[in-house]
């Protein structure tokens, strides 16, 4: 029998199950590394033993074993030189073929790579926070006041946007460092080449969670005029830009409601709330949108499957994306979508027929997309059926997998050639 090849992932975040065996907070994001987990055990189970290094909220470094893949954990808070340290020695124990690294905006990726090595490190694209500061404040007024909260704690928009800049520079740093990139659009193979042009770029999809490839919208079972996206709590989500969409909406359509999972910014205590809470509040208030937009608070996979297939359509108005978990999971369920021109967003949304894209800024033509879309049920229904067929090939488990394992095969074998030079 061959060999296992010996794999270690480095995650921004500990792993549900893992999480769940020391008893320490789940994370709502990062889903899709459960699943890309999942699609590897399925397919290349038998070929690979997995070793998933995390950060967590503990105060000390921690080992276990959960199910067949082995969690190192070490605090968030860890002292760069001793978090080398504990690198090295796990590296030194595993002896992996291939490290993964998922993600690099945070720190340990590249204290990773300087005390193991570059030669056997393959570094997925997640966002590039070495670009989003350019867009942070997505067309909000400037000097917006921050709250309290936000000035007692150092976390205006300004310090955010700051300290997206700063670990943008650890990311430039890292992408000089590794001779291997695994990415999915033709934006984050643009700025990885013009910050290191020797690198060798892969192609990889990923994996949606289980539900969606499962789930199929239909126009007879959604609720009419009912837009859904997803909120977060900073500016380049494009909330705010959303809203004043919707008030032009409600002109022509005055049903017109917006569903958001997360926080109800309305109900937040004022010494709570962030800045751009407090401007989407002021939005919804000046805008007249009280009562027709819902903030749903945390959705599990079940509940945002639920949204996708009740909305009349699914909104992306960020100011930057690189690949939109949010668009694929819209695209995958088939509930028509709507996203802005910016990044990646041109290699998922084919204009007219998988989705219907616009420019950022141009509220009122995002307004005119939503009409047309609660309009034109033909339009609705083939945008359905297109994103539908798009997404199951971009998605497909199987041929995810076997890009991943040929990666994989590509990075250990050079490694190999390189040893016996």
């Amino acid at each position: 029998m061959a060999e296992k090849l010996k794999v270690v992932w480095l995650s921004n975040i500990i792993f549900p199950d893992a999480a769940e065996r020391i008893g320490v907070a789940r994370y709502a994001i990062g889903s899709w590394l459960t699943a890309y987990r999942d699609v590897m055990r399925r397919y290349h189970g038998d070929d690979m033993m997995l070793h998933v290094i995390a950060p967590y909220d503990g105060h000390s470094f921690a080992e276990l074993t959960v199910g067949d893949t082995c969690h190192y954990l070490f605090p968030k808070e860890c002292k760069p030189q001793a978090l080398s340290a504990w690198f090295k020695s796990i590296d030194d124990r595993i002896r992996p073929d291939v490290v993964h690294l998922h993600g690099s905006e945070f720190p340990h990726s590249s204290i990773y790579v300087d005390a193991c090595g570059n030669a056997n490190a393959v570094l997925s694209i997640q966002g590039l926070v070495s670009v989003y500061p350019r867009y942070y404040f997505a067309g909000m007024p400037a000097h917006y006041p921050p709250t309290l909260r936000d000035l007692l704690k150092g976390e205006t928009l300004t310090a955010r946007r700051n300290e997206m800049a700063r670990r943008g520079q650890l990311e430039r740093s890292l992408l000089t460092k590794v001779r291997y990139v695994a990415g999915r659009t033709s934006w984050d193979y643009a700025h990885c080449k013009a910050v290191n042009q020797s690198l060798h770029y892969f192609v990889c999809n990923e994996p949606l969670r289980e539900g969606f490839y499962h789930a199929a919208w239909s126009l007879p079972a959604c609720r009419r005029h009912t837009i859904f996206a997803c909120q977060s709590s900073y500016p380049i989500k494009g909330t705010h830009m959303l809203l004043r969409a919707l008030a032009i909406v409600r002109r022509t359509y005055p049903d017109a409601v917006l569903s958001l999972p997360g926080v109800d910014v309305a109900r937040r205590p004022w010494y709570r709330t962030f800045t751009y809470w407090k401007y989407i509040r002021s939005l919804i208030r000046d805008l007249g949108l009280s009562g027709c937009v819902h903030f749903l608070g945390d959705l599990s996979e079940e509940e945002m499957i639920d949204q996708y297939l009740s909305a009349n359509v699914f909104v992306c108005p960020s100011s930057i994306e690189n690949s939109s978990n949010s668009v694929c999971e819209a695209q995958m369920t088939g509930t028509p979508v709507i996203a802005s021109y910016v990044g990646g967003m041109m290699d998922l949304v084919d204009d007219g027929v998988t989705g219907l894209l616009y420019r950022f800024e141009e509220i009122e033509m995002l307004a005119d997309k939503i009409c047309r879309i609660f309009a034109d049920d033909d339009l609705a229904v083939t945008l359905s059926r297109n994103a539908r067929a798009a997404a199951s090939v971009r998605h497909d488990r199987e041929a995810i997998a076997r890009s991943l394992w040929q990666i994989y095969q590509t990075v250990s074998g050079n490694v190999n050639q390189d040893r016996q030079q």
